[in-house]
């Protein structure tokens, strides 16, 4: 199991979680709203833990570790979840991933924490909490050390909520994710039936819009060394990145053929109708109209393409723009 999950741990796995969409937010979910508990129990214990380890009174450690608690998940609250509101209301095309969510949420607790700091040190504390003045104006410890403690009595609580949340969101976005596959794999196998031999593949009739008609009628234009080149969209399959070249894997009469092209993989999907091509990896765009088959390959997702039997990597974050518009195609 561990081999596994290390085998897993890897730059793309990592980019592929940070940027997968969280649905729903900021509208707010029983569990989103249980996970808060779980890192006020969290900041409880390991603040009692530390005053134990300082050898604080007993009423201090049995009170305090409930103040910063609440001070910080008020906070986070405030900032994660009516902030969220705020971002949507304001701008509505900002979108937010796992990764965004994780700086989100680091803003909620880092503004609780100079809340618990500051507020710690007011005169008036000194009347109500005389123990908590004299830790953060006369404790013979001094103000890095307790910082760095104070930081680890937090960020340690937070980050293992805010990991435990986002796989949860996860988990239950690739349920959902899962079941589309499930659907759409029943449609293509359908449409094995009724399908041509694999060097002619069937042109599923879709309409283009206008707009995009008139701007990329139905052949791929470019120029190469070889001169200029007319490729019809419906006989590429995919378009791979090869250093700084564009791998073009197209069907040639028949034939499997592959056309190097001098440009970038955006170059290049900007000629292309969006309807059909989509970038599922960052290097590859596939034919949508080619897909034989979905399969769910560690955290990602591997696309069988027609004509060429080759499985293509695609990434979970990229499975909400794909996804549906494969479903559009096979109606």
């Amino acid at each position: 199991m561990f081999k596994n999950f290390k085998g897993q741990l890897n730059l793309n796995s990592i980019l592929d979680y940070v940027q997968t969409p969280i649905e729903n937010y900021p509208d707010a979910s029983t569990f989103r709203q249980s996970i808060y508990v779980v890192e006020a129990g969290l900041i409880c214990i390991f603040s009692y833990l530390w005053l134990e380890y300082t050898q604080m009174d007993g009423l201090f450690k049995s009170v305090y570790p409930i103040i910063i608690a609440t001070i910080i998940i008020i906070s986070q609250y405030l900032v994660v979840e009516f902030g969220g509101r705020l971002i949507y209301k304001h701008w509505q095309p900002f979108k937010i991933n796992i990764g965004k969510f994780w700086g989100i949420s680091f803003v909620g607790v880092f503004f609780g924490f100079t809340m618990v700091y500051f507020n710690a040190q007011c005169i008036g504390i000194e009347k109500l909490y005389p123990d908590i003045f004299y830790f953060y104006t006369e404790h013979p410890a001094p103000l890095p050390s307790r910082l760095a403690v104070f930081y680890k009595i937090i960020l340690i609580p937070w980050m293992v909520a805010t990991f435990l949340l986002t796989q949860g969101v996860l988990k239950k976005q690739l349920e959902k994710e899962l079941a589309e596959i499930k659907q759409i794999n029943d449609k293509l196998e359908k449409k094995k039936q009724e399908i041509l031999p694999e060097n002619k593949p069937v042109y599923i009739e879709e309409p283009i819009s206008k707009d995009e008609d008139e701007k990329k009628s139905t052949h791929f234009e470019t120029t190469s060394e070889d001169g200029f080149k007319k490729i019809a969209f419906i006989d590429i399959y995919y378009i791979a990145v090869k250093d700084h070249y564009c791998q073009l894997v197209i069907n040639k009469e028949g034939e499997l053929h592959k056309e190097l092209l001098r440009l970038s993989l955006k170059q290049a999907m900007a000629k292309l109708p969006s309807d059909y091509f989509v970038q599922v990896h960052r290097s590859y765009t596939i034919n949508l109209q080619h897909v034989l088959k979905i399969n769910k390959k560690g955290q990602a997702f591997q696309l069988l393409i027609r004509g060429t039997n080759d499985f293509i990597p695609a990434s979970r974050h990229r499975a909400q723009e794909f996804l549906p518009k494969i479903k559009k195609i096979l109606g």
